[in-house]
C-alpha cells in the first residue's frame, strides 16, 4: 500500500511540473526589414516575464497575457550594436545596381535580453525582408516571410545561415530605365528622320539629264 501510494505521489510530482512546461506560451519575435532599409521589431513574450529590454526606443503595451515590445531602429549597423535584439550577425555587400545581404546566427553573442526571455522557452520568429530570398533555411516561407520554430530560444545560435536575400537598388534601376529609354527614343526617331528624309530624296529628286544626246535632234 505503501508503494503504490508512493508511486501515485511521484506521479501527482511528475504532473505538476510537466504541465506548466507544456503549457508555457512560446516567445514570438518579428523582424520587418523595410524598402527604406529600415528595421521594426515586435516581440511578444508572457506576461509573467518581467525582464525588461536595456534600450529605451523600445515601446511596450499589454495585450491579453503577453506583453509586447515595439521599436524602430534605422539599420542593420545599428541593430547589431545593440543587446537587446536576436543574436544574428548581418553582412551586406553593396554593389551598383544591387546588394547581396547574409543573416547568420552568432554563436558567440553575448548572453543579453534574447537569452532571458527566449533562451529556455519556445520561440517563434519571423523574418520579413523587401527583396529576393536567395537562401532560406526557414520552416515556412511565404512570398517575403520566412518563419522558424525553435523548442528553445537558445537553438538560434546553431542554425548558422537564416537567410541570403539580394536586393536591387530601386532608385539606380529607375535612372537606367529612363536613360535607356531615352536613348531607344532618340535612335528610333533618327532612324525615322533619316527614312523621312530618304522619300523626299526620291519624290523629289530631279531626273538625271541623259549623257548621250538624241541623234534625231542632232539633225
Amino acid at each position: 500500500m505503501r508503494k503504490h501510494l508512493l508511486y501515485f505521489t511521484c506521479l501527482i510530482l511528475v504532473l505538476f511540473w510537466v504541465m506548466p512546461c507544456q503549457a508555457a506560451s512560446p516567445v514570438k519575435w518579428q523582424l520587418q526589414w523595410m524598402e527604406t532599409g529600415e528595421l521594426v521589431e515586435e516581440v511578444r513574450i508572457p506576461i509573467e516575464i518581467t525582464d525588461a529590454p536595456t534600450d529605451q526606443a523600445w515601446q511596450r503595451t499589454q495585450v491579453g497575457n503577453e506583453w509586447i515590445y515595439q521599436r524602430d531602429i534605422n539599420g542593420w549597423s545599428d541593430y547589431q550594436s545593440y543587446n537587446d535584439g536576436l543574436p544574428i550577425l548581418v553582412s551586406e555587400n553593396k554593389n551598383i545596381l544591387y546588394s547581396l545581404t547574409e543573416i547568420t546566427s552568432d554563436t558567440q553573442s553575448s548572453p543579453g535580453w534574447f537569452e532571458q526571455v527566449a533562451g529556455s522557452r519556445e520561440l517563434q520568429l519571423i523574418i520579413e525582408v523587401p527583396g529576393l530570398i536567395l537562401t532560406s533555411t526557414a520552416d515556412q516561407r511565404n512570398d517575403l516571410l520566412s518563419s522558424w520554430s525553435f523548442a528553445r530560444g537558445s537553438d538560434l545560435a546553431g542554425e548558422g545561415i537564416l537567410l541570403k536575400v539580394v536586393r536591387v537598388d530601386g532608385l539606380v534601376m529607375g535612372i537606367g530605365i529612363v536613360a535607356i529609354g531615352m536613348i531607344l527614343a532618340v535612335v528610333i526617331f533618327y532612324r525615322r528622320l533619316r527614312r523621312a528624309e530618304q522619300i523626299i530624296a526620291e519624290t523629289y529628286a530631279i531626273p538625271p539629264k541623259d549623257s548621250h544626246p538624241n541623234h534625231e535632234d542632232t539633225k
